[in-house]
């Protein structure tokens, strides 16, 4: 009783000891399942173990005397209320501990029927009621804190999840699913950050006639068009290409890999969105400009390589009229030159830096000098002379060519003034100003303003700017010849009109381009351009030949027929001051 049980206890209790110390040696953590497994083992094997050592006490107070019983009871009081203590934070096992000691205590004292015993007893009851009292409390704290870090926990859990999505909404376009600008300048910066950097383009994209589109049916189709275009767009990308939407209708592309993989899958997206869409009902065609900057040849910063790739899609766009354009350092001067010239039209005063100089026309058996067609000159004193080769498309491309119209429309009236009433003034308008109605309009003004017969008045329109809407075209032109102006088609035979179109075009004239009349001498040339004087002829035409320079072309286009000449063989072109007095001369000349 005083050896073998005590050995047998102890030797249970240092085995538990020795696990758990060396689990905490170990720093193990246990998984949930396996920590409810330990918790429930725990709950089962505490009471039973303690029933075992509150037997083995109540059966020593049969021995010894009072001294040791004292001593007996001191134990198992305060290793009860150690045991309850130290089993707080499991309070089902706390609890079943103290159930099965104290009572049985509690009983073996009772059945001594001593009072000291039944004081001891209810002491100990006592005890027992607060030490509860004050576990469950402290369990409840302990729960509370559980449930408090628990709680911050699903939070923290919550906040990183709202972070995480509030990173990737502010990298992912909202509408069609794509990375955004901000994503795509981040991917740029880290491409030209890493060390390990290969070659890789960079590409701007932007579609062609989309603000149409949305103008027209409204933006539910403009989006819809974007969702689809963006679907079809990621099928073409390989490689590791990644696409992004930048804004509106502009989307970035970067392509890991040598320059050959960028220009392949550049050219099967402008391919791709040259392909109809079908919205509902509606069938939708826009197109694209791209532009690819290379790493490390285009630049190897990324402001750099973007601004490069601007330069090409710029190119592309405004240029090429679409399609794709990789960046080279000659694109990039040109293009410069581009933008100088075309910040130095804004800032121009039309009416201050434009001059006319003016060529004759003349009927080549009379010798007289029939229209004049003027020519517009620029000196900026931004960017020097500029030939109107190099500022006229640039003015197309915005709205500013509807100034140099109207500004050389007024000058040019002013000229008319100046010389015989028999003699026309010839002018050139743009393909956009054929479909701006203000700048008809403000023609029509201006001219009734003159006081100028509109009969003296020719309009030239080239055949490439006709054939972009011949019908539009065809009703601008006959408000024109209304009004008693005359209507010339320019440059022809270098652009695609059809015997059709020219047929119903409502003309007066045609101008054989410059490129026949130098080939003339050439059998296939002078085959060519007696087919067009007899075309002329058959439509009731005039014909005018362009770029006369020599006497035998002047008698191979008389012997054609062909009577109204313009060239440096009958004079070049000359400011229109000088205008009044050179007529004379180069009538006296032609004649001779």
């Amino acid at each position: 009783m005083s050896t073998a049980i005590p050995l047998l206890l102890f030797a249970l209790s240092g085995i538990r000891l020795f696990h758990w110390w060396r689990r905490d040696r170990l720093a193990e953590i246990p998984t949930p399942a396996e920590a409810r497994r330990l918790l429930r083992m725990i709950t089962i094997a505490g009471p039973l173990l303690a029933l075992t050592y509150v037997l083995w006490s109540i059966a020593l107070l049969e021995y010894g005397g009072p001294i040791q019983q004292a001593h007996v009871m001191i134990y198992v009081t305060t290793t009860a209320i150690g045991c309850i203590f130290c089993l707080s934070a499991l309070p089902q096992a706390a609890l079943l501990v103290g159930l099965v000691v104290i009572p049985a205590f509690i009983a073996a004292c009772l059945a001594r029927q001593d009072m000291m015993y039944t004081v001891i007893a209810v002491n100990v009851g006592l005890v027992l009621a607060v030490l509860l009292r004050v576990l469950f409390n402290s369990f409840d704290h302990f729960h509370q804190q559980v449930m408090s870090q628990a709680r911050l926990a699903r939070q923290h859990g919550e906040l990183v999840r709202l972070n995480q999505e509030n990173e990737r909404l502010a990298h992912t376009d909202s509408l069609t699913g794509l990375p955004n600008r901000r994503s795509f300048h981040d991917d740029l910066a880290e491409l030209v950050a890493s060390d390990a950097a290969g070659p890789f383009a960079v590409g701007l994209l932007d579609l062609d006639r989309f603000k149409p589109v949305n103008d027209t049916f409204g933006h539910h189709v403009g989006d819809t068009l974007l969702i689809k275009l963006a679907e079809r767009m990621r099928l073409l990308l390989v490689g590791g290409a990644t696409l992004y939407r930048l804004g509106g209708d502009e989307f970035g592309l970067l392509v890991p890999g040598n320059p050959h993989a960028a220009a392949v899958i550049g050219e099967r997206l402008c391919a791709a969105l040259t392909e109809p869409f079908v919205i509902a009902e509606l069938t939708v065609t826009v197109g694209g400009s791209l532009g690819i900057a290379l790493f490390p040849d285009g630049g190897t910063v990324a402001t750099e390589l973007f601004d490069r790739a601007d330069y090409a899609l710029y190119h592309a766009k405004r240029v090429q009229g679409g399609g794709l354009c990789i960046f080279t350092p000659d694109l990039e001067t040109a293009i410069r030159r581009d933008r100088e010239i075309e910040a130095a039209l804004h800032a121009c005063a039309f009416d201050e830096e434009l001059h006319l100089h003016g060529q004759p026309i003349v009927g080549a058996r009379t010798g007289q000098v029939e229209a004049i067609e003027l020519l517009v000159r620029w000196h900026s004193p931004l960017v020097g002379n500029v030939p109107p080769g190099d500022f006229i498309p640039i003015a197309e491309r915005s709205t500013l060519i509807h100034g140099i119209t109207l500004a050389v429309f007024r000058k040019g009236l002013a000229v008319a003034r100046l010389l015989p009433a028999h003699i026309a003034l010839s002018f050139n308008i743009s393909a956009c100003d054929l479909h701006s109605p203000a700048t008809l309009g403000a023609i029509e003004h201006e001219l009734l303003a003159s006081g100028i017969a509109p009969t003296r008045i020719w309009i030239e329109v080239t055949e490439t700017a006709v054939m972009r809407d011949p019908v539009a075209a065809g009703r601008v032109l006959q408000r024109l010849r209304r009004l008693g102006m005359k209507v010339a088609l320019d440059d022809f035979g270098t652009g695609h009109s059809s015997l059709s179109n020219l047929h119903q075009l409502p003309l007066d004239k045609v101008k054989i381009d410059r490129s026949f009349i130098n080939d003339l001498q050439a059998q296939r040339g002078w085959a060519v351009v007696e087919a067009m004087v007899g075309l002329c002829r058959a439509l009731s035409l005039e014909c005018v030949a362009e770029g006369v320079e020599t006497s035998e072309q002047l008698d191979t286009l008389l012997r054609m027929g062909c009577e109204h000449m313009q060239g440096y063989l009958f004079g070049e072109p000359l400011p229109v001051a000088m205008l009044p007095d050179a007529v004379p001369l180069i009538e006296h000349r032609a004649a001779a």
